[in-house]
Protein backbone atom coordinates (compact mmCIF):
# COMPACT_ATOMS: atom_id res chain seq x y z
CA UNK A 1 0.00 0.00 0.00
CA UNK A 2 1.49 3.14 -1.00
CA UNK A 3 2.06 6.11 1.47
CA UNK A 4 1.94 8.95 -0.88
CA UNK A 5 -0.68 9.80 -3.49
CA UNK A 6 -0.17 12.56 -5.84
CA UNK A 7 -2.60 14.86 -7.06
CA UNK A 8 -2.06 15.52 -10.41
CA UNK A 9 -2.71 19.48 -11.39
CA UNK A 10 -0.17 20.76 -13.54
CA UNK A 11 1.63 23.67 -11.38
CA UNK A 12 -0.73 23.54 -8.63
CA UNK A 13 0.29 19.55 -8.16
CA UNK A 14 0.70 18.11 -4.79
CA UNK A 15 0.88 15.02 -2.54
CA UNK A 16 -1.29 13.46 -0.44
CA UNK A 17 1.18 11.32 2.41
CA UNK A 18 0.59 9.23 5.23
CA UNK A 19 3.18 10.20 7.71
CA UNK A 20 4.51 9.18 11.41
CA UNK A 21 4.91 12.54 13.53
CA UNK A 22 2.58 15.53 12.68
CA UNK A 23 5.18 17.80 14.38
CA UNK A 24 8.18 16.67 13.04
CA UNK A 25 6.88 17.56 9.33
CA UNK A 26 5.59 21.08 10.24
CA UNK A 27 9.15 21.53 12.20
CA UNK A 28 10.87 20.48 8.52
CA UNK A 29 8.10 22.78 6.54
CA UNK A 30 9.07 25.49 8.99
CA UNK A 31 12.76 25.19 8.60
CA UNK A 32 12.44 25.66 4.91
CA UNK A 33 11.70 29.15 5.43
CA UNK A 34 12.87 32.11 7.33
CA UNK A 35 9.73 34.08 7.63
CA UNK A 36 7.04 33.87 10.14
CA UNK A 37 4.44 31.25 9.70
CA UNK A 38 1.16 30.12 11.43
CA UNK A 39 -0.29 26.79 12.82
CA UNK A 40 -3.66 27.32 12.81
CA UNK A 41 -6.13 25.15 15.17
CA UNK A 42 -9.18 24.56 17.90
CA UNK A 43 -8.85 24.61 21.48
CA UNK A 44 -9.92 21.00 21.94
CA UNK A 45 -7.12 19.96 19.37
CA UNK A 46 -4.49 22.16 21.45
CA UNK A 47 -5.29 20.35 24.59
CA UNK A 48 -4.86 17.08 23.37
CA UNK A 49 -1.38 17.46 21.69
CA UNK A 50 -0.43 20.25 23.94
CA UNK A 51 2.66 19.27 24.51
CA UNK A 52 3.58 19.07 20.91
CA UNK A 53 2.16 22.50 20.02
CA UNK A 54 4.34 23.28 23.22
CA UNK A 55 7.38 21.96 21.65
CA UNK A 56 6.47 24.04 18.00
CA UNK A 57 5.68 27.14 19.57
CA UNK A 58 9.06 27.25 20.70
CA UNK A 59 10.21 27.41 17.17
CA UNK A 60 11.38 30.99 16.35
CA UNK A 61 9.07 31.13 13.39
CA UNK A 62 5.83 29.31 14.44
CA UNK A 63 3.12 31.49 16.03
CA UNK A 64 -0.05 29.40 16.89
CA UNK A 65 -3.62 30.71 16.19
CA UNK A 66 -6.54 28.59 17.69
CA UNK A 67 -10.32 29.35 16.59
CA UNK A 68 -13.14 28.92 17.75
CA UNK A 69 -15.46 25.25 17.31
CA UNK A 70 -18.03 24.75 15.25
CA UNK A 71 -18.89 25.97 11.83
CA UNK A 72 -19.50 29.24 13.91
CA UNK A 73 -15.71 29.75 13.50
CA UNK A 74 -16.50 29.98 9.60
CA UNK A 75 -16.81 33.73 10.07
CA UNK A 76 -15.52 37.00 8.20
CA UNK A 77 -14.68 37.55 11.79
CA UNK A 78 -12.27 34.70 12.01
CA UNK A 79 -10.66 35.69 8.82
CA UNK A 80 -10.13 39.30 9.81
CA UNK A 81 -8.65 38.41 13.55
CA UNK A 82 -6.15 35.54 10.93
CA UNK A 83 -4.87 37.93 8.15
CA UNK A 84 -4.79 40.98 10.70
CA UNK A 85 -2.60 39.17 13.32
CA UNK A 86 -0.24 38.06 9.85
CA UNK A 87 -0.23 41.84 9.02
CA UNK A 88 1.23 42.62 12.82
CA UNK A 89 3.34 39.97 13.03
CA UNK A 90 5.04 41.08 9.43
CA UNK A 91 4.09 37.77 7.69
CA UNK A 92 5.18 37.63 3.82
CA UNK A 93 4.85 36.30 0.83
CA UNK A 94 7.13 33.47 1.97
CA UNK A 95 5.23 32.41 5.19
CA UNK A 96 3.52 29.48 5.62
CA UNK A 97 0.61 28.44 7.06
CA UNK A 98 -0.25 24.92 8.60
CA UNK A 99 -4.06 24.03 9.14
CA UNK A 100 -4.04 21.52 11.58
CA UNK A 101 -7.53 20.05 12.57
CA UNK A 102 -11.08 18.97 10.64
CA UNK A 103 -12.92 20.45 8.10
CA UNK A 104 -13.03 23.85 10.24
CA UNK A 105 -9.82 24.74 10.28
CA UNK A 106 -8.74 23.31 6.56
CA UNK A 107 -11.33 25.56 5.47
CA UNK A 108 -10.60 28.95 7.23
CA UNK A 109 -6.78 28.52 7.48
CA UNK A 110 -6.82 27.96 3.38
CA UNK A 111 -9.08 30.72 3.29
CA UNK A 112 -7.07 33.27 4.85
CA UNK A 113 -3.66 32.33 3.17
CA UNK A 114 -5.23 32.41 0.08
CA UNK A 115 -6.13 36.18 0.30
CA UNK A 116 -3.06 36.94 2.57
CA UNK A 117 -0.97 38.91 0.49
CA UNK A 118 -2.95 37.58 -2.52
CA UNK A 119 -2.18 33.86 -1.64
CA UNK A 120 0.74 32.29 0.58
CA UNK A 121 1.57 28.75 0.95
CA UNK A 122 -0.46 26.11 3.26
CA UNK A 123 -0.07 22.77 4.05
CA UNK A 124 -3.25 20.63 5.02
CA UNK A 125 -3.19 18.44 8.59
CA UNK A 126 -6.26 16.71 8.67
CA UNK A 127 -7.20 15.78 12.23
CA UNK A 128 -10.00 13.68 11.73
CA UNK A 129 -11.01 10.72 9.58
CA UNK A 130 -13.56 13.21 7.67
CA UNK A 131 -10.72 15.87 6.61
CA UNK A 132 -8.30 12.47 6.07
CA UNK A 133 -10.97 11.70 3.37
CA UNK A 134 -12.17 14.11 1.79
CA UNK A 135 -12.12 17.82 3.25
CA UNK A 136 -8.29 18.08 3.23
CA UNK A 137 -8.01 17.41 -0.53
CA UNK A 138 -8.83 19.44 -3.32
CA UNK A 139 -8.28 22.94 -2.38
CA UNK A 140 -11.79 23.80 -1.47
CA UNK A 141 -11.68 26.94 1.31
CA UNK A 142 -14.15 29.18 2.31
CA UNK A 143 -16.75 30.63 5.18
CA UNK A 144 -20.65 30.54 5.81
CA UNK A 145 -23.06 33.21 5.70
CA UNK A 146 -25.86 33.35 7.48
CA UNK A 147 -28.48 32.29 4.69
CA UNK A 148 -25.85 29.38 3.85
CA UNK A 149 -22.60 27.36 4.37
CA UNK A 150 -19.96 27.84 2.18
CA UNK A 151 -21.60 30.75 0.06
CA UNK A 152 -18.16 32.27 0.57
CA UNK A 153 -14.93 31.13 -0.51
CA UNK A 154 -12.04 29.91 -3.68
CA UNK A 155 -10.24 27.06 -4.61
CA UNK A 156 -6.97 27.40 -3.59
CA UNK A 157 -4.74 24.04 -3.45
CA UNK A 158 -2.38 23.20 -0.69
CA UNK A 159 1.45 22.52 -1.70
CA UNK A 160 0.61 18.94 0.58
CA UNK A 161 -1.41 17.10 2.87
CA UNK A 162 0.17 15.48 5.70
CA UNK A 163 -2.23 12.39 7.00
CA UNK A 164 -0.77 11.52 10.66
CA UNK A 165 -3.08 8.61 11.46
CA UNK A 166 -2.52 8.90 15.20
CA UNK A 167 -4.77 11.57 15.23
CA UNK A 168 -7.59 8.94 14.97
CA UNK A 169 -6.80 7.09 18.53
CA UNK A 170 -8.16 10.55 20.21
CA UNK A 171 -11.20 10.99 17.88
CA UNK A 172 -14.85 10.40 19.44
CA UNK A 173 -16.85 7.78 17.96
CA UNK A 174 -19.77 10.37 17.02
CA UNK A 175 -16.96 12.08 14.70
CA UNK A 176 -15.42 8.66 13.70
CA UNK A 177 -19.39 7.17 12.67
CA UNK A 178 -20.07 11.25 10.71
CA UNK A 179 -16.80 11.19 9.19
CA UNK A 180 -17.66 7.69 7.30
CA UNK A 181 -20.90 9.50 5.50
CA UNK A 182 -17.81 10.55 2.86
CA UNK A 183 -16.42 7.46 2.84
CA UNK A 184 -19.66 5.47 1.89
CA UNK A 185 -20.06 8.60 -0.61
CA UNK A 186 -17.14 7.42 -3.10
CA UNK A 187 -18.62 3.99 -2.93
CA UNK A 188 -21.82 5.22 -3.92
CA UNK A 189 -20.35 7.69 -6.65
CA UNK A 190 -17.54 6.03 -8.30
CA UNK A 191 -16.50 2.32 -6.56
CA UNK A 192 -19.07 0.00 -6.52
CA UNK A 193 -16.60 -2.85 -5.20
CA UNK A 194 -15.31 -0.08 -2.39
CA UNK A 195 -18.86 0.03 -1.58
CA UNK A 196 -18.82 -3.95 -0.97
CA UNK A 197 -15.68 -3.64 0.87
CA UNK A 198 -17.29 -0.91 3.50
CA UNK A 199 -20.07 -3.02 3.67
CA UNK A 200 -18.16 -6.73 4.36
CA UNK A 201 -15.63 -5.01 7.08
CA UNK A 202 -18.38 -2.60 8.84
CA UNK A 203 -17.21 -4.57 12.21
CA UNK A 204 -13.57 -3.74 11.92
CA UNK A 205 -13.92 -0.04 10.53
CA UNK A 206 -16.78 0.58 13.70
CA UNK A 207 -14.03 -0.67 16.16
CA UNK A 208 -11.08 1.31 15.09
CA UNK A 209 -9.08 -1.39 13.14
CA UNK A 210 -6.47 0.65 11.74
CA UNK A 211 -4.81 -1.09 8.77
CA UNK A 212 -8.91 -1.35 7.82
CA UNK A 213 -8.82 2.45 8.36
CA UNK A 214 -5.51 2.80 6.52
CA UNK A 215 -6.71 1.11 3.50
CA UNK A 216 -9.80 2.97 3.56
CA UNK A 217 -8.18 6.65 3.89
CA UNK A 218 -5.84 5.23 1.27
CA UNK A 219 -8.79 4.53 -1.20
CA UNK A 220 -10.18 7.11 -0.37
CA UNK A 221 -7.83 9.58 -1.37
CA UNK A 222 -7.32 8.39 -4.39
CA UNK A 223 -10.49 8.12 -5.74
CA UNK A 224 -11.06 11.91 -4.73
CA UNK A 225 -7.16 13.04 -6.12
CA UNK A 226 -8.47 10.97 -9.74
CA UNK A 227 -11.16 13.31 -9.70
CA UNK A 228 -10.08 16.47 -8.65
CA UNK A 229 -6.91 16.14 -11.39
CA UNK A 230 -9.65 15.41 -13.73
CA UNK A 231 -11.82 18.62 -12.59
CA UNK A 232 -10.12 21.06 -10.21
CA UNK A 233 -12.58 24.00 -10.63
CA UNK A 234 -16.01 21.88 -10.33
CA UNK A 235 -16.91 22.55 -13.51
CA UNK A 236 -18.76 19.01 -14.20
CA UNK A 237 -17.15 15.38 -12.99
CA UNK A 238 -16.05 17.08 -9.97
CA UNK A 239 -19.60 17.85 -8.73
CA UNK A 240 -20.73 14.33 -8.32
CA UNK A 241 -18.79 14.37 -4.77
CA UNK A 242 -21.58 16.16 -3.76
CA UNK A 243 -23.83 13.50 -3.66
CA UNK A 244 -26.36 14.21 -0.60
CA UNK A 245 -24.74 17.23 0.27
CA UNK A 246 -27.52 19.50 -1.36
CA UNK A 247 -30.02 18.57 1.20
CA UNK A 248 -26.90 17.53 3.71
CA UNK A 249 -26.29 21.64 3.67
CA UNK A 250 -29.51 22.65 3.75
CA UNK A 251 -29.84 20.17 6.96
CA UNK A 252 -27.10 22.34 8.74
CA UNK A 253 -28.09 25.16 7.65
CA UNK A 254 -31.92 24.90 8.65
CA UNK A 255 -30.57 23.44 12.18
CA UNK A 256 -28.29 26.27 12.69
CA UNK A 257 -25.29 24.45 12.47
CA UNK A 258 -26.32 23.09 15.90
CA UNK A 259 -26.65 19.45 17.05
CA UNK A 260 -25.82 17.87 13.89
CA UNK A 261 -22.97 17.06 12.43
CA UNK A 262 -21.67 17.51 9.12
CA UNK A 263 -21.30 13.63 8.34
CA UNK A 264 -24.81 12.82 10.24
CA UNK A 265 -26.06 15.85 7.82
CA UNK A 266 -24.54 14.03 4.53
CA UNK A 267 -25.94 10.83 5.75
CA UNK A 268 -29.36 12.23 5.48
CA UNK A 269 -28.87 13.79 2.68
CA UNK A 270 -27.78 10.31 1.02
CA UNK A 271 -31.14 8.91 2.11
CA UNK A 272 -32.66 11.70 -0.01
CA UNK A 273 -30.84 11.45 -3.19
CA UNK A 274 -31.20 7.76 -3.00
CA UNK A 275 -34.66 8.14 -2.86
CA UNK A 276 -34.75 10.62 -5.84
CA UNK A 277 -32.74 8.01 -7.64
CA UNK A 278 -34.69 5.11 -7.46
CA UNK A 279 -38.58 7.03 -7.82
CA UNK A 280 -37.17 9.63 -10.09
CA UNK A 281 -33.82 7.78 -11.77
CA UNK A 282 -32.58 4.36 -12.43
CA UNK A 283 -31.16 3.20 -9.45
CA UNK A 284 -33.10 -0.66 -8.91
CA UNK A 285 -35.43 -1.23 -6.26
CA UNK A 286 -32.45 -4.12 -4.83
CA UNK A 287 -29.64 -1.77 -4.92
CA UNK A 288 -32.05 0.91 -3.36
CA UNK A 289 -33.09 -1.25 -0.22
CA UNK A 290 -29.25 -2.70 0.46
CA UNK A 291 -28.19 1.08 0.25
CA UNK A 292 -31.19 2.50 2.73
CA UNK A 293 -30.20 -0.89 4.84
CA UNK A 294 -26.98 -0.03 5.02
CA UNK A 295 -26.59 3.28 5.76
CA UNK A 296 -29.14 2.34 8.68
CA UNK A 297 -26.19 0.52 10.22
CA UNK A 298 -24.83 4.14 11.42
CA UNK A 299 -26.21 5.99 14.69
CA UNK A 300 -27.89 9.35 13.31
CA UNK A 301 -29.33 12.11 16.25
CA UNK A 302 -32.87 12.16 15.73
CA UNK A 303 -34.21 15.16 12.98
CA UNK A 304 -37.40 17.25 12.52
CA UNK A 305 -37.83 19.21 9.58
CA UNK A 306 -41.24 21.44 11.08
CA UNK A 307 -40.68 23.64 8.28
CA UNK A 308 -40.06 22.47 5.18
CA UNK A 309 -40.68 25.64 2.71
CA UNK A 310 -38.22 27.30 4.79
CA UNK A 311 -35.35 24.35 4.22
CA UNK A 312 -36.33 24.52 0.81
CA UNK A 313 -35.10 28.18 0.76
CA UNK A 314 -31.80 26.91 2.62
CA UNK A 315 -31.71 24.22 -0.99
CA UNK A 316 -31.84 27.91 -2.93
CA UNK A 317 -29.27 29.12 -1.71
CA UNK A 318 -26.86 26.24 -2.40
CA UNK A 319 -23.69 26.51 -4.61
CA UNK A 320 -25.26 23.91 -6.78
CA UNK A 321 -28.40 26.38 -7.79
CA UNK A 322 -27.86 28.06 -11.28
CA UNK A 323 -30.37 28.95 -14.02
CA UNK A 324 -33.24 28.48 -11.49
CA UNK A 325 -32.20 24.91 -11.61
CA UNK A 326 -30.59 22.51 -8.80
CA UNK A 327 -27.91 20.35 -10.42
CA UNK A 328 -28.42 17.09 -8.54
CA UNK A 329 -26.62 14.25 -8.30
CA UNK A 330 -28.03 10.67 -8.68
CA UNK A 331 -27.30 7.30 -8.64
CA UNK A 332 -28.23 5.08 -11.99
CA UNK A 333 -26.24 2.07 -9.82
CA UNK A 334 -23.86 1.54 -7.34
CA UNK A 335 -20.93 3.11 -8.57
CA UNK A 336 -22.40 5.38 -10.80
CA UNK A 337 -23.02 8.26 -10.79
CA UNK A 338 -24.47 11.57 -12.76
CA UNK A 339 -25.53 15.25 -12.37
CA UNK A 340 -29.43 15.76 -13.18
CA UNK A 341 -30.63 19.35 -13.89
CA UNK A 342 -34.47 17.66 -13.39
CA UNK A 343 -35.41 17.22 -10.21
CA UNK A 344 -37.53 19.99 -8.45
CA UNK A 345 -37.93 21.49 -5.19
CA UNK A 346 -41.20 19.65 -4.94
CA UNK A 347 -39.59 16.41 -5.33
CA UNK A 348 -37.03 17.29 -2.89
CA UNK A 349 -39.59 18.49 -0.59
CA UNK A 350 -41.12 14.64 -1.41
CA UNK A 351 -37.83 13.13 -0.53
CA UNK A 352 -37.68 14.50 3.21
CA UNK A 353 -40.43 12.00 4.05
CA UNK A 354 -37.58 9.14 4.13
CA UNK A 355 -35.57 11.09 7.11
Amino acid sequence: MSNKIKVDLGNNSYNISLIEDFKASVTKFASSTESQCMLITQEEIFNIYKNSFNELSDLANVNIFIINQGEKAKSFDTISLIVNDMARKHFDRSSLVFAVGGGVVGDVAGFAASIFMRGIKYIQYPTTLLGMVDSAIGGKTGINLQNGKNLVGRIYQPIAVEIDTNFLSTLPKREMNAALAEVVKYGFIYDKEFFEYLKTNFAQIDSKDMNVLQKIIVQCCEIKGDIVSEDENENEIRMILNFGHTVGHGLESFNEYKNLLHGEAIFYGMKCALYLSNKFGELSDKEYMSSIQFISKFDLPKLSIDDKDKFINFVKNDKKFRDKKIRFILLDEIGKSRISEDISFDQIKESLSVL
